[in-house]
């Protein structure tokens, strides 16, 4: 018997997020875009007929268009199934909860025991209504949670963070009505877990397509460390950018991809010190050839916010699977399995993270090429999206037995 599960979230064909991305400069969420097809792809490849019902990331800020009603894609063997909406505030949200309401209570009404629903919680609109029709028609349901509802660091300006704190207060009152749970980090179980229901922790996950021989060689006439993701003052990127530009030697480059508030004061750094490279927002492809041209990747986002315990930056998986050695914190939401593949911030001052970019940077490219690798090895090995998708069909499999 085939399984069959359906993927709510905010999903988008790649053709249709590249476009995004060049029609309108802005980031149309790279991040969870590549976290949520790779577990669509995950799932496929372990041979379970999956399907996406998904929200356009579209709302008045990227397009004024009315009326959106696109139809289904296909795409490297993904199937999209977008649901219609108005493009206007609130009744957007409406249409979204109408309509996934309405068809995953007919769709959960047949087979119930072949079909489960995967969403993503954090997703307000579709997946009220369809926890509203799993509790109606018996279908299970299991919810992936990326991010603690009311830790996320995105709103920006006083109706931007009242909208977040309403959504957060929605999230709560149904986030405990899941079947199960794929958590990021063991500390959120505590918290969303509250029934104890049956769970997992699955921190990443990492294309299974990547193969170590793809890596290239990087450009070994100077030694650059690269930085790709939200640009916040929050997530380490003054100290970092500071503890850099105090390093004297010529050599070195610091290229940072992304967007964010802290922006403004990293093109004045830019400025300052020619070494500092800010390259805006680009499509992931692009992202990627430069992480695997980089010397180093960072991620230099201190542990003392409270967030961190319930996070496992996406970013960390993806620069692990390039081959290229990883510098980050120890997070509290990262396994002690991980450390040994990853060099690590000792402490977290700026005093403390120029002393670990100087130690790092002037290591022999055969030790930092050796530790890229064995950390690629394992994380392909270990982390890809087959092995950890496998986990999630387990896991539902394990609440039917």
């Amino acid at each position: 018997i085939c399984m069959r599960v359906i993927y709510l979230t905010v999903l988008s064909s790649k053709h249709f997020i590249n476009k995004i991305s060049a029609d309108t400069g802005l980031n149309p969420g790279y991040a969870g875009q590549k976290f949520n097809r790779l577990i669509v792809e995950g799932l496929t490849k372990n041979g379970v007929d999956t399907k996406t019902l998904t929200s356009r990331p579209m709302n008045r800020r990227f397009s004024k268009k009315l009326f959106w009603n696109a139809s289904d894609e296909i795409e490297d063997g993904i199937h999209y199934q977008y649901i219609p909406f108005i493009n206007i505030p609130y009744v957007h949200h409406i249409c979204l909860f109408m309509y996934t309401f309405f068809y995953m209570l007919f769709w959960g009404s047949i087979n119930r025991k072949e079909k489960f629903i995967l969403m993503d919680v954090l997703n307000v609109s579709i997946c009220m209504g369809a926890v509203f029709a799993c509790k109606l028609n018996g279908l299970h349901c299991m919810g992936v949670v990326t991010d603690m509802p009311g830790l996320t660091i995105g709103a920006s300006g006083a109706n931007d963070k009242k909208r977040y704190r309403f959504a957060s207060n929605i999230i709560h009152w149904y986030l405990y009505s899941f079947d199960s749970y794929v958590l990021l980090t063991q500390q959120m179980n505590s918290i969303i877990n509250k029934n104890n229901k049956p769970y997992i922790v699955m921190e990443g996950l990492c294309d299974s397509n990547i193969q170590p021989s793809n890596v290239a060689s990087c450009d070994t006439s100077v030694k650059s460390i690269l930085y790709a993701g939200g640009l916040h003052e929050r997530y380490g990127l003054k100290t970092l950018t500071d503890a850099f530009m105090s390093l004297p030697n010529r050599n070195y480059r610091l290229i940072i991809y992304g967007s964010g508030p802290f922006v403004d004061e990293l093109k004045e750094d830019a400025e300052r010190d020619s070494r500092v490279e800010y390259r805006g927002v680009a499509p992931n492809d692009e992202v990627m050839k430069a992480e695997y041209a980089a010397s180093v990747l960072v991620n230099p986002r201190p542990t003392k916010e409270d967030f961190t315990k319930y996070s496992f930056p996406s970013k960390n998986m993806e620069f692990m699977s390039t081959g290229r050695p990883l510098l980050t914190t120890k997070l509290p939401g990262m396994p002690v399995e991980y450390y040994p593949f990853v060099y690590l911030f000792e402490t977290e001052t700026l005093e403390g993270y120029k002393v670990t970019l100087k130690e790092v940077l002037e290591k022999g490219y055969d030790e930092l090429e050796k530790k890229g690798r064995d950390a690629q090895h394992w994380v392909l090995k270990n982390k890809n999206n087959i092995v950890q998708t496998k986990r999630i069909i387990e896991l539902y499999q394990s609440t039917i037995c």
